[in-house]
């Protein structure tokens, strides 16, 4: 236990206590420091001389303490609330681009569900249109759902979001031949959530979790890259595009398993740009197109929330 016979008077107690609350907020710390000084007037008062005053208090270390704590567990919160909130805006673009590829696949209620099983809605254009309009709130809802994870909090945000995460992984699963496999990005924002609820671990256990995933995630990147170069060589006609793609594979790959910010970036980009490219063209390549940007846009995404900067792992 750190000990208050260094401390010559209550003068220099003080302004040691006053150096270790620098860099808490103001308030709280003047707000500390004049119960303090009040506290050693009051002992002065009854006749107490400063060393047994000091010795009752105890050493600056331990009266900052409590303040000290609360403002490391704040700083600890701040970049998962950060996490939170990015994730929370992206789970509300997906519940929209979603809705819109889901509301222009087919003419009917039932086809946006469960493929070419239903029978035809019976009432024309108007009842297409209104269950199309009631389709694409409900669609929309599921990524609302999965964006409330982003402002609740304790327990009960963990518990919401095992909760969403099972639902959308059962929505994935149970209609994974039709609109099932758009829901994918959603599916993976919500795990992503539950990463965050569950905490913070250990500095030991984060490096190793952070290392398989640059692994992982390399290899998903570069493989694409491999098949296009197996390709060329059996034959192949090479394209500017098929190079294009070589030359982004490649960057974002490699950049992806040295931690490259500006990899990172370029990685996460390029999924959101297939993403909308999909919605926009909705082509005979829409569910690859939105794989292969969902692989990128997340893996990116991870990346640059999850990753510490280069020059951070270096100290």
């Amino acid at each position: 236990m750190a000990s208050t016979a260094e401390y010559q008077s209550a003068e220099t107690y003080l302004q040691a206590l006053g150096k270790l609350l620098r860099d808490a907020p103001r308030d709280m710390g003047a707000e500390l420091l004049e119960d303090v000084a009040q506290h050693i007037e009051e002992g002065r008062a009854l006749g107490r001389r400063d060393e047994q005053i000091l010795g009752a208090l105890g050493a600056p270390e331990t009266v900052a303490a409590p303040l000290t704590a609360q403002l490391t567990a704040s700083r600890e919160r701040a970049p998962l609330r950060r996490k939170s909130l990015v994730l929370g805006a992206v789970a509300l673009i997906l519940g929209v681009l979603v809705s819109i590829i889901d509301g222009s696949m087919a003419d009917t209620l039932g086809d946006r569900i469960v493929g070419n099983q239903a029978p035809p809605i019976q009432g024309g254009y108007d009842s297409i249109y209104k269950f199309g309009a009631l389709q694409l709130l409900i669609f929309a809802i599921f990524g609302l759902g999965v964006s409330a994870s982003a402002v609740m909090k304790g327990r009960a945000a963990l518990i919401y979001s095992y909760v969403i995460a099972g639902c959308m992984s059962i929505l994935v699963a149970g209609f994974i031949t039709s609109s099932g496999i758009f829901y994918i990005p959603s599916m993976v924002t919500a795990w992503m959530f539950v990463g965050i609820h569950r905490g913070t671990p250990g500095s030991v256990h984060c490096a190793r979790r952070v290392k398989r995933m640059r692994t992982i995630g390399g290899i998903c990147l570069l493989l694409p890259v491999v098949f296009l170069v197996s390709g060329l060589f059996s034959g192949i006609e090479p394209s500017v595009a098929a190079y294009l793609y070589l030359a982004l594979g490649l960057a974002c790959g490699i950049g992806f398993l040295a931690n490259f910010r500006p990899a990172l970036w370029v990685t996460c980009t390029s999924g959101a740009a297939l993403l909308v490219a999909s919605v926009i063209d909705q082509g005979l390549l829409l569910a690859g197109i939105w794989l292969v940007g969902t692989v990128y846009f997340f893996f990116g995404l991870h990346g640059l929330l999850w990753f510490k900067r280069r020059a951070a792992q270096s100290r």
